[in-house]
């Protein structure tokens, strides 16, 4: 048998320990006991220690050890696929502890996609002031953070109340609009988002919208998009509020339909007595009416 094999005949196998997982999960996400050491805020000597430990609990080899560098083995592969789960458990369970028992210092964290993130961008300025003391954290993802275990404060989520919320409110603070924004105003080439158009509907628009013309790139990211379609590369979807303030675009097609979206404006229940996320959570919402006739686009 190699030498990096276990003899699992003579071994009595036990439960690995969740510190051990952990310590496994750490070497796996950071390359090396060394890395995976210092992010744990422990030696490389323990670290050793506690993979070897896991290894022996287990039976089996997890890592196939190189002169400068860690490969999972086949083994090691099934387990992580197995642990990562429980990683994840873990880190939700710290994030809801923590929800519940705030640091009234901490930065409140808002999420909203990369759209309505960048509108608020240009605003921050006004929102710290709104806010202030209170400093403001964006996040901006179309991945719908959880709020119930602590992701994020708050979440501007647009064209629906979100479902199956019991523990959240939501409330709607104004509306949205989207269109084809170009040069000029019969643009011959489109900039297309990468995804398939079954699956969103604003990519179902630009590819109606596109037959005919010529697919000049695909860019998923809105503020790179928009700075394409400004130097010229072609027709490409944006935020009105967007779209209308530069003097180097016209709106192509008007907004109307799906394209005009609701904004709501979501917190867990428990946000009400957080004096620093209701205060931003009423800044959100003065900012968005102060400004929805640009918002919707005319």
């Amino acid at each position: 048998m190699a030498s990096s094999s276990l003899d699992s005949s003579r071994l009595a196998f036990a439960d690995p320990s969740w510190d051990d997982l952990r310590i496994f999960l750490a070497v796996v996400a950071h390359g090396s006991m060394n890395a995976a050491a210092r992010a744990l805020g422990q030696s490389q000597p323990t670290v050793a220690r506690r993979v070897k430990a896991l290894e022996e609990a287990l039976g089996l080899s997890l890592f196939q050890r190189g002169p400068n560098n860690l490969e999972l083995t086949e083994a090691g592969r099934a387990l992580l696929e197995a642990a990562l789960p429980m990683g994840e458990a873990a880190a939700a369970v710290t994030r809801t502890a923590a929800a519940y028992r705030p640091d009234p210092d901490a930065p409140v964290r808002v999420t909203a996609t990369a759209s309505v993130t960048m509108f608020l961008s240009l605003h921050a300025a006004e929102l710290h002031e709104a806010a202030a003391p209170v400093e403001i954290a964006y996040i901006p993802t179309r991945q719908r953070l959880d709020l119930a275990s602590g992701e994020a404060d708050i979440g501007l989520r647009m064209r629906n109340l979100p479902e199956g919320t019991d523990d959240l409110v939501a409330r709607r603070i104004g509306r949205i609009a989207f269109a084809i924004y170009a040069r000029t105003e019969n643009p011959e080439a489109v900039i297309a988002p990468p995804e398939d158009p079954t699956l969103s509907r604003q990519a179902a628009y630009v590819a109606d919208f596109a037959k005919g013309r010529t697919i000049a790139a695909r860019i998923g990211d809105m503020p790179i998009r928009y700075q394409a379609a400004k130097a010229g590369l072609g027709a490409a979807f944006l935020p009105c509020w967007l779209g209308d303030a530069d003097p180097d675009l016209v709106q192509v097609l008007k907004p109307e339909g799906d394209l005009v979206e609701d904004v709501f404006l979501v917190m867990h229940r428990r946000s009400r007595s957080r004096p620093n996320v209701t205060r931003v959570a009423d800044a959100l919402a003065a900012l968005f009416k102060r400004n929805q006739k640009a918002l919707v686009g005319g």
